[in-house]
C-alpha cells in the first residue's frame, strides 16, 4: 500500500491542493452571492434585532448594509436617520484605513446632527475628526474639534467621555481653557 501512495504522491497532493480550491472558491462565490443579494428588509431585520442601542447608531452592520441604509433613507426623505447612519459607516471606513472617505461622512453627520437629539453623535463625530487631523499633522484643528467634543460630553453628563477627551487634549498639549468664536 506504501508503495502505491509513494507511486501516486503527486496525483494524491494534486488532487487535494484541487479540493481546497474549489472549497475556496465555493466560499467566495457564496459570500459574493449573499451580498449581490442583500436586501433592504433583511438589513432592518437585523438592526432590530440587534437591540435599541444599534436603532440610534447601528452596530455589527457592514459597509453594504450601512450604504443600503443610508440610500434607503436619502430616498424616502428620512433624513434624521442619516447622522447616525453617516457615524457608523465613517466608523467602518476608519476602521478599513479610509480615513479621507470617513472625514467626508463625519462631516455630514456633524451637518445632520443639529437636533439636540444627536448631540452624542455630533460629539463622537467630532472626536474622530479631531484624531484624522491629529494624524495628518494638524494640531490646532484636532484640538478644535475634541474641545467641542468635550464641551458636548459635558453637556450629556457623561464625565467618561469627558475625561477621555480631555485626558486626549491634554496629552497632545490643547490648551483646554478655550473659548471657541466662529468656529
Amino acid at each position: 500500500m506504501r508503495e502505491i501512495l509513494a507511486q501516486h504522491a503527486g496525483i494524491v497532493w494534486a488532487s487535494a491542493c484541487t479540493l481546497v480550491a474549489l472549497l475556496l472558491a465555493f466560499s467566495l462565490m457564496r459570500r459574493a452571492r449573499r451580498r449581490r443579494g442583500l436586501a433592504l428588509p433583511e438589513v432592518q431585520e437585523r438592526l432590530q434585532e440587534s437591540g435599541p442601542a444599534s436603532r440610534v447608531v447601528p452596530v455589527g452592520l457592514d459597509a453594504a448594509e450601512l450604504i443600503l441604509l443610508l440610500q434607503d433613507a436619502e430616498k424616502s426623505g428620512a433624513h434624521e436617520r442619516l447622522p447616525p447612519l453617516y457615524l457608523s459607516l465613517a466608523q467602518r471606513r476608519l476602521a478599513d484605513g479610509e480615513a479621507a472617505e470617513a472625514e467626508d461622512l463625519l462631516r455630514k453627520s456633524i451637518r445632520g446632527a443639529t437636533s439636540p437629539r444627536y448631540k452624542n453623535i455630533h460629539a463622537h463625530a467630532r472626536v474622530a475628526l479631531g484624531d484624522i487631523a491629529h494624524a495628518n499633522g494638524d494640531l490646532t484643528t484636532a484640538c478644535e474639534h475634541w474641545q467641542i467634543a468635550r464641551a458636548l460630553f459635558h453637556e450629556l453628563k457623561q464625565p467618561r467621555d469627558h475625561a477621555a477627551v480631555e485626558g486626549r487634549m491634554l496629552k497632545n498639549g490643547c490648551p483646554t481653557d478655550w473659548v471657541l468664536t466662529d468656529f
